[in-house]
């Protein structure tokens, strides 16, 4: 088998660095290597004088215009073309592209450099699926095609000793596919590279990728892989070091007006939670006292008669009062389950818990003789705070009641599903549909706002925004498809839990 890498596009050639075939992986492989560049003799790039560096160094730079990384790029490269040693490149087309055109405007001819081997621009992403192994770079590998492109392009440099300068953002695109523990892998493996080599490697991030405050601690940890950490071009565009420091100054006193107006944000966000709690007591009081008070009547009558008929009828009318106080004991223990707090996740089997959440509407199901469709087709474990969770599906059936006409229907399915995600973190979708009066095409976007509410006369347009914080802090995630056409309405949620532990945010 031979892998062949596809070298430097740019502007619609492709370079072809010399006819060079290099072994990998002990000759099963092969790697068809191109480089490209080649000096005249009007460029203009002062040569630098030649000093003394480590035998490895390894930047980083972070930018946020594409135009500013490939100038800088222009400078780095260019001036170690013109000193006359080599430079290799892994980026994405654009960057490759974008980068030769600045170099031939600035003098340099990337055509005789290419055939002297002193150039050598490969694709990130091809580069990076010939040594990655089930999404993990491989290091044997990696050292086998890095290492043997390290070596080829060695003789031709022209200073002693060699000076090798490598650009590469595979990290890069690592990073921005989500996989960070490749990445922060691939930094290390550059690291132990450059032991057995000597080069100077400059890696770059587009700062947009850290954009999350869950990537503070990965962002260092990238940072310590290397020995020059270069800031964005807000930075480093600044001409003085009184300006810099003034720069940082202003940087930390917006990092603290960050922090605070996200603590005073998550203290609203609670209190919101809870208001939304006491709101959805306050919404199935009612429902739960009419529950109760059914069978207490019923409990009342029964021993009213016991009393009054004869002895060999009492033991009836006693049995009709014990199964009312078990129907009035099974109602409680739902509604405690329901509202009492905890913080400690466990087990649990969503069709026990909806099955439980319908007993508790059951009234408000009877009023508008709405019926029940249960299609349970398998099911597997959720690990998950219990209590949040029933607050998740009673709002959903609280919601489709609201929507649904007289003798309406909803249908309750349950099945195993995969995370919608990646299609591959196994957990249990729930699916609730109703016949209801749907929501409009204007509306859906808008549902899971907070305050955001179609209904008129009740409703604080909490609840959506609530159970979509919880499936999202449990892992999971929701859909909502409906339609308000007249004899078509209808509204179906479908909620997606995974089946691992530890998926709980916060808990």
């Amino acid at each position: 088998m031979h892998l062949t890498l596809q070298v430097v596009p740019v502007m619609s050639e492709i370079y072809p660095c010399g006819t060079e075939v290099l072994p990998v992986l002990g000759g099963l492989e092969s790697l068809k290597m191109s480089a490209s560049t080649r000096l005249t003799g009007n460029a203009s790039l002062a040569i630098p004088t030649p000093r003394p560096e480590p035998h490895h160094t390894h930047s980083v730079q972070f930018y946020e215009d594409d135009s500013f990384l490939l100038d800088s790029l222009t400078k780095l490269i260019g001036t170690t073309l013109v000193a006359g040693d080599a430079a290799i490149v892994f980026a994405t087309p654009a960057h490759r592209e974008g980068l030769a055109r600045r170099l031939k405007a600035r003098g340099l001819d990337l055509d005789i450099t290419s055939t002297l081997g002193r150039y050598c621009a490969f694709d990130a992403a091809g580069t990076l699926s010939s040594f990655m192994v089930q999404a993990v770079p491989d290091p044997a590998r990696f050292h086998s095609i890095v290492g043997s492109i390290l070596s080829s392009i060695r003789h031709a440099v022209e200073t002693k000793p060699p000076r090798i300068v490598v650009f590469g953002e595979m990290v890069a695109l690592l990073w921005s596919e989500g996989n960070i523990d490749a990445a922060f892998k691939l930094e290390q493996l550059w690291n132990d590279l450059g032991r057995a080599h000597s080069f100077h490697l400059h890696c770059a991030y587009p700062m947009k990728s850290f954009d999350q405050g869950g990537h503070s601690q990965a962002f260092l940890n990238i940072c310590a892989e290397h020995s020059r950490v270069v800031p964005t071009e807000d930075y480093t565009a600044l001409a003085s070091e009184d300006d810099r420091l003034r720069h940082v100054a202003l940087l930390q006193q917006q990092a603290l007006a960050a922090e605070t107006e996200a603590a005073g944000r998550r203290r609203a966000e609670e209190a919101l939670r809870r208001s939304e709690k006491l709101a959805a007591t306050g919404r199935l009081a009612a429902s739960i006292a009419h529950e109760i008070n059914n069978p207490l009547e019923a409990i009342s009558n029964a021993i009213y008669l016991a009393r009054s008929c004869p002895s060999g009828e009492t033991p009836t009318y006693l049995k009709l009062a014990d199964e009312e106080l078990a129907r009035v004991a099974q109602i409680t223990k739902q509604t405690l389950g329901f509202y009492r707090e905890t913080a400690t996740p466990g087990v649990v089997m969503l069709s026990a818990l909806l099955d439980d959440l319908l007993i508790l509407f059951k009234r408000k199901l009877e009023a508008k003789n709405l019926s029940i469709k249960k299609q349970y087709r398998g099911e597997l474990e959720i690990w998950g705070l219990e209590g949040e969770l029933r607050q998740v599906f009673a709002n959903q059936i609280a919601n489709a009641v609201y929507a649904m006409p007289q003798n309406g229907c909803l249908t309750i399915r349950i099945r195993r599903s995969k995370s919608w995600s990646d299609h591959q973190c196994p957990g249990t979708a729930v699916s609730l549909a109703d016949n209801g009066s749907g929501i409009s095409q204007e509306s859906l976007p808008k549902i899971f706002d907070p305050f955001f509410t179609t209904k008129q006369d009740v409703g604080n347009g909490l609840g959506l925004w609530i159970t979509h914080d919880i499936v999202t802090r449990h892992g999971g995630s929701i859909r909502v498809r409906s339609n308000d056409r007249p004899n078509a309405s209808g509204t179906i949620f479908t909620t997606f839990l995974p089946h691992h532990k530890g998926n709980i945010a916060g808990a």
